[in-house]
């Protein structure tokens, strides 16, 4: 196996705009009596899974179960002052387009979770295999891994 990585994306905390208004960002400790709520995502994928762990080790007890809600779910649960929630912290990235009015993200002053994004192939279907232009191409775009 070889692997490439591709990307690196900062993430932040999604709070209700009243409750941290004129803040330009917020301490884990802040968010303890607030539950949180895992993205839609979280119940597939490995990185949110450990991340919710990690939380908990740092003192996020409480957590509000969303099972199939989407990112508008999550938003209006985050928007109604119940719950917080963990997204990416770039204005550019596409799941801000479900936030409601009342709903921000902010950067953590104490916590630094980024979201790792990379490619991974078996070497023999690189080298000299169906994959080889594939992965020489990759190469060249993410020379320089992208970052947010």
């Amino acid at each position: 196996m070889e692997q490439m990585p591709v990307m690196s994306e900062r993430l932040g905390a999604v709070v209700p705009r009243d409750r941290f208004a004129g803040r330009d960002s917020v301490a884990l400790a802040e968010l303890a009596e607030l539950a949180y709520a895992g993205s839609p995502t979280a119940v597939t994928n490995a990185y949110f899974r450990g991340l919710d762990q990690q939380l908990a080790e740092l003192g996020i007890k409480k957590r509000v179960e969303l099972g199939s809600a989407t990112f508008d779910g999550v938003s209006e649960i985050v928007s109604g002052g119940m719950a917080f929630s963990i997204s990416m912290l770039d204005p550019r990235s596409p799941v801000q387009n479900y936030r409601l009015d009342n709903v921000v993200v902010l950067p953590f002053s104490d916590f630094h979770p980024r979201l790792e994004t990379g490619l991974i192939w078996r070497k023999d279907r690189a080298h000299g295999g169906d994959l080889e232009e594939v992965v020489a191409a990759a190469r060249e775009v993410f020379a320089e891994p992208l970052h947010s």
